[in-house]
């Protein structure tokens, strides 16, 4: 049976969109598989006690996100994800000028999954501001979660 998908994107959520000249339940199954997704959340409080701190979302797949939006709905798969960090430590000297304060993690985003971002302060290297390497982003929690947009 051939199947002719064209994905359609919504925001930062794409979904496909098959045809067929096979049968009901082969297409069902098809159109069941493509339009599950997964959750990438910045909104949740992070345990600074563990050196987590908020991040912010400022490209999913080089596409553009909107600077208030904290949740995105993504098809399942690989996603490079630029995540810019939000660290507030009154041990952490900040010097904007030349300060790289934003990275790219990758992230497989599964069905029905979940993924908190944050930023991940590194003490060890607090003054390591130019090359980065005061912090990294990472994915510190994940839950199941049914992804409906």
């Amino acid at each position: 049976m051939k199947i002719r998908h064209t994905v359609v994107a919504i925001g930062t959520f794409a979904m496909a969109l098959f045809a067929s000249t096979g049968n009901a339940k082969d297409q069902q199954s098809a159109t069941s598989e493509a339009v599950q997704c997964g959750i990438v959340s910045v909104n949740k409080p992070t345990p600074t006690t563990k050196d987590l701190y908020p991040a912010k979302v400022n490209t999913i797949d080089d596409d553009p996100v909107k600077s208030n939006s904290h949740t995105f709905f993504l098809p399942v798969g690989k996603h490079k994800i630029k995540v810019m960090e939000n660290i507030h430590d009154d041990l952490f000297t900040r010097r904007r000028s030349g300060m790289l304060n934003y990275k790219i993690i990758e992230v497989d985003v599964k069905a029905n999954t979940q993924y908190y971002l944050a930023a991940k302060f590194n003490r060890k290297q607090k003054t390591d501001l130019k090359s980065g390497g005061y912090w990294e982003p990472v994915v510190w929690k994940t839950m199941a979660r049914e992804c409906s947009n």
